[in-house]
């Protein structure tokens, strides 16, 4: 798909918005009659204002029109993406949902409350409709709402349901529930899932593989999944997202998705439509982003522009990044005492045993932009995807296996994409862990405390099972402090 020309402006979103539990208000609403669409808007309570960027399409403010009904509900998460600053996303006290419908339903509002019988609170978001850049039209519609929510309490359970429309036609979501993060000195473990190249090779297939995964996170009491990109074949055919999201419809109302892009993805609308994520208002909006889940700050940056690709870098994008990250890293280096496991995740390995020859010139653009940075800072651990198998690494500083301390780099490509063979012997190598895309699947669970940080991969059979303990333990990656 790196073939494929890019859209510019490279990355968009709208996806900072965060409406707060009492809706969110416009600069330019039309003063009668439908409200024009607008560009930017400023959430209540949240603390930051929220553009678009060229090539996005405006925002329709919330309306009760339509009778839709919404589809494919997906948690995600709103804010900036400076530590420490104003407006800082936080899944401690916020979570966006995204959801599609019909071109003529408008109507973007979220009820929510601590009892599902009592969804008292309500507020609403907008909409927007993302035209095929190219392969498929969504046979589950384009316009995809958003609806966010701030000002709640760590680590408790809320339920919600997404929707709205015509009086006397509403048409509703059903309840999902939403686990908060906790609060950083909570005690209790958080549960991240770990997963990768869901795709299939274009062919509308269900996906049984990334099903049977997502629903594996669900069933484990993971709180969040990190997903290292893609997601789809064709990142411009929007049918094949709705391929992708059926197969995790009962997952992603209630496990928050922590995405990056990947090539396959390759910089289109279609991605920034269908995922809700922080970002930094410009150019490159939602193309990088943090935050800290309990003991852990998650680290997510898209590294194709400017890193894998720099021909197209046209918004001078890997200086920015590389910037944002230095300054990222280092804060999350200083407040280990509160939070002590730092993780990234992006889609292009730095350390890969693939025997594909045509990745090396992808690691050493991997090696030269962020290694010096994992190094500066000791990250514990690193998580990508491109590479159709499982692999950790030794604990690395440079080039070598380091006596101690050191960054784990984890390749987790096992989600349904046609599989890799791998090369033996690499010295940097601690495990590697081929599959059949066919009857198999690789994902990963992390269990992590404040001093404790443990990876388990694991082997599934689609045809068997539902959660972690019905399948095979594959590798083990056990940290301590």
């Amino acid at each position: 798909m790196s073939s494929h020309a890019r859209r510019t402006p490279v990355a968009v979103s709208l996806l900072v918005l965060l409406a707060a539990a009492s809706g969110c208000s416009s600069k330019s609403a039309a003063p009668a009659g439908p409200p024009a669409p607008v560009t930017s808007f400023q959430p209540q309570a949240c603390g930051y204002t929220v553009g678009a960027v060229d090539g996005f399409p405006s925002f329709d403010l919330h309306q009760d029109v339509g009778t839709g009904a919404p589809k494919h509900v997906r948690l995600g998460l709103g804010g900036q993406v400076a530590a420490g600053a104003a407006g800082y996303a936080d899944p401690s006290t916020s979570f966006a949902v995204v959801w599609q419908t019909d071109d003529a339903t408008t109507a973007s509002k979220i009820k929510w409350g601590t009892s599902d019988a009592a969804l008292s609170s309500q507020s609403t978001g907008v909409s927007y409709v993302i035209d095929p850049e190219f392969g498929n039209a969504s046979k589950d519609g384009n316009r995809f709402h958003e609806a966010h929510v701030c000002g709640l309490q760590p680590g408790r359970t809320y339920y919600y349901q997404v929707g709205g429309g015509a009086a006397g036609a509403e048409q509703w979501s059903k309840v999902n529930a939403v686990t908060t993060a906790p609060a950083s000195t909570a005690a209790d473990p958080v549960l991240i899932g770990v997963a990768g190249d869901t795709r299939d090779n274009g062919n509308d297939t269900p996906l049984p593989v990334w099903k049977a995964i997502s629903g594996r996170f669900k069933n484990s009491g993971a709180h969040v999944a990190v997903f290292s990109g893609d997601f789809v074949y064709t990142g411009g055919d929007q049918n094949l997202w709705d391929v992708w999201s059926n197969a995790s419809d009962d997952t992603s109302g209630t496990v928050f998705f922590a995405m990056a892009p990947g090539n396959h993805e390759n910089e289109l609308l279609s991605y920034y439509a269908h995922v809700t994520m922080p970002g930094a208002v410009g150019k490159n909006y939602e193309r990088y982003y943090s935050f800290d889940y309990g003991p852990v700050h998650v680290v997510t940056f898209d590294d194709y522009d400017g890193i894998i690709t720099p021909s197209i870098d046209s918004t001078d994008y890997k200086t920015e990044l590389l910037a944002w990250l230095d300054a990222d890293l280092k804060k999350a280096d200083q407040n280990r005492a509160n939070v002590p496991w730092i993780v990234t995740v992006h889609h292009h390995g730095v350390f890969s045993s693939t025997s594909h020859t045509d990745r090396a010139s992808e690691r050493a653009a991997m090696v030269a932009a962020v290694q010096p940075l994992y190094d500066k800072y000791k990250l514990d651990v690193d998580i990508a995807g491109h590479d159709h198998f499982y692999e950790r690494s030794k604990p690395m500083i440079g080039a070598n296996p380091a006596a101690t301390g050191g960054t784990t780099y984890v390749i987790c490509g096992g989600g349904g994409a046609p599989h890799y063979t791998t090369l033996s012997g690499q010295t940097f190598s601690a495990k590697v862990q081929e599959y059949d895309e066919s009857t198999q699947g690789l994902y990963g669970i992390v269990t992590a405390t404040k001093t404790s940080f443990a990876l388990k991969a694991y082997e599934l059979s689609t045809a068997t099972g539902t959660s972690p303990a019905d399948d095979t333990v594959v590798d083990q990656l056990q940290l301590t402090r």
